[in-house]
C-alpha cells in the first residue's frame, strides 16, 4: 500500500471513531429515556488517585453501576487484578464497551445490559458509582440495603446524603476526590 492509501484509512478510522462516540453520547440519553446517568467516563486523574492510595484485595469482585464504556472496571482489573462486572442500559456503551474490551484483552469483566437494581450486590467485595449527586440521593437507601457489610463503596467525585464515608482521598491539592463507604 502506498502512504496516501495508509494515511486514507487513518483519517477514515478516526472519522469513524468520533462517529460512533457521537452516537454515544446523542442517542444514549434518547434510548435510555434522559433520567439515567449520562456518559462521562472516569477522568484519568481520578483513577491515578485511586491507584496510589486504595488498597484492594485481589481478585475480589467489583461492580460498576451505570459505568460507561468501562474505563474504571478495565483500570481495576488491570491495576489491582479484580474481577468486574458493569450494569450500564445504555446499548451503544456496552457495545463500545466491549471492544474497548477485546481491545485491552480484558476478560475478567462481564457486562450486562440492564437496570442497576437487578445487580446483586451482596457477591460484590467492592461498588463502584460515578453518579451525580441526584443520582445518588435517588439510589442511597437501596444501595446500602443490597450491599454486604463488608463492602467497600466507593464513590468518585461526589458524596451520599443520609450516609459518612469512613474514608476520604483527597488530590495534590487538597480537595476530596473519593469517598470510601461501608455499609
Amino acid at each position: 500500500m502506498t502512504l496516501n492509501i495508509i494515511l486514507l484509512i487513518f483519517f477514515l478510522l478516526i472519522i469513524l471513531w468520533f462517529i460512533v462516540f457521537a452516537i454515544i453520547l446523542l442517542l444514549g440519553p434518547i434510548i435510555t429515556g434522559f433520567k439515567k446517568a449520562p456518559y462521562v467516563p472516569s477522568f484519568n486523574y481520578h483513577l491515578n488517585i485511586m491507584k496510589k492510595h486504595l488498597k484492594l484485595k485481589s481478585w475480589a469482585k467489583i461492580v460498576d453501576l451505570w459505568c460507561g464504556d468501562g474505563k474504571a472496571l478495565r483500570f481495576f482489573n488491570q491495576k489491582f487484578g479484580l474481577k468486574g462486572t458493569w450494569y450500564d442500559l445504555n446499548p451503544f456503551v456496552i457495545y463500545y464497551g466491549k471492544l474497548l474490551n477485546r481491545l485491552w484483552w480484558c476478560k475478567a469483566i462481564t457486562l450486562v445490559r440492564s437496570d442497576l437494581k437487578k445487580a446483586h450486590l451482596k457477591e460484590y467485595a467492592y461498588v463502584y458509582i460515578y453518579l451525580r449527586p441526584e443520582q445518588l440521593v435517588a439510589l442511597e437507601d437501596w444501595m446500602f440495603e443490597h450491599t454486604s457489610k463488608d463492602c467497600i463503596i466507593i464513590s468518585n467525585s461526589f458524596t451520599f446524603v443520609k450516609h459518612l464515608p469512613f474514608d476520604v482521598i483527597h488530590d495534590e491539592r487538597g480537595k476530596k476526590v473519593i469517598y470510601l463507604y461501608r455499609r
